[in-house]
This record gives structure tokens, C-alpha cells and sequence, in this order.
């Protein structure tokens, strides 16, 4: 009777152990899962921040010299280029923007088509803005 006792005890045991190790591993998932979430939600919050600040530097610009200029490019890449930056979490990303400019009557129409990716050239998001000019 003793012997069948202890016999119960170990079994007991032993799928309690293999209860929390299941119970491990899945928990083990969900929280990996949910860190991947986080960065990419952080790469994301900060791909808009970052899109924010130079859609308001090409609309607060006077000409696409001026726009250059606040962007960080040279005014000899007139039709766009690359700068590097950092969000507000610290991380780096890169900025490719594009200036193309279709003439109107009386000035252009310029749309900047600005994408924002990781160092490892991973694409976050792309964006259009477009604004008039006169001439």
C-alpha cells in the first residue's frame, strides 16, 4: 500500500514537471511575440515622427533650395537624395526622398515621395506629399 503511495506521488510529480514545462514554452512564445510586436510598433511610431518633421520642413520651405537645406541635402541632388537620422527612440534610419515637380500655368506643382527605412534597408513606410509653388 506504501509502495503504491509513492508510486502516485512520482506520476503526480512528474506531470506537474511536464505541465510546467509546457506551460513555459508557451509563455516563452508569447512573450517573444510580443517583443517583436513592440519593435516593430517603435520602428513604426518613429517612421511617422520622422515623416512628420520633413513634411513640415517642405511645406514650411520658400523653394526646393530652401527645402534642401532643411532636409540635410546637398542642393546639387535638386531631385531628391538620402540623409540619415534618428528617431525619437534613438535608432538610425535612413530617408530617401524624391522631389518631382510638373509645371503649371502659373508655378509647379512638387510631389516629395519620401521613404523611411532601417539601416538594414528594411522599408518602413513610404509617403507623398505634394505642394504648389508659385514661381
Amino acid at each position: 500500500m506504501n509502495r503504491h503511495r509513492s508510486m502516485a506521488f512520482y506520476v503526480e510529480c512528474l506531470l506537474l514537471t511536464v505541465f510546467l514545462l509546457g506551460l513555459t514554452a508557451v509563455l516563452a512564445q508569447l512573450f517573444s511575440a510580443a517583443r517583436t510586436q513592440a519593435l516593430e510598433a517603435r520602428r513604426l511610431t518613429d517612421a511617422q515622427r520622422l515623416a512628420q518633421n520633413v513634411s513640415e520642413e517642405f511645406y514650411a520651405a520658400a523653394d526646393e533650395a530652401d527645402f534642401l537645406r532643411l532636409a540635410g541635402l546637398e542642393e546639387t541632388d535638386a531631385a531628391g537624395g538620402e540623409v540619415e537620422r534618428t528617431g525619437p527612440s534613438g535608432e538610425s534610419y535612413r530617408l530617401s526622398m524624391e522631389l518631382t515637380e510638373q509645371p503649371q500655368t502659373a508655378g509647379r506643382t512638387v510631389t516629395l515621395r519620401l521613404a523611411v527605412r532601417t539601416t538594414a534597408g528594411e522599408e518602413l513606410c513610404s509617403f507623398d506629399f505634394v505642394r504648389y509653388w508659385p514661381d
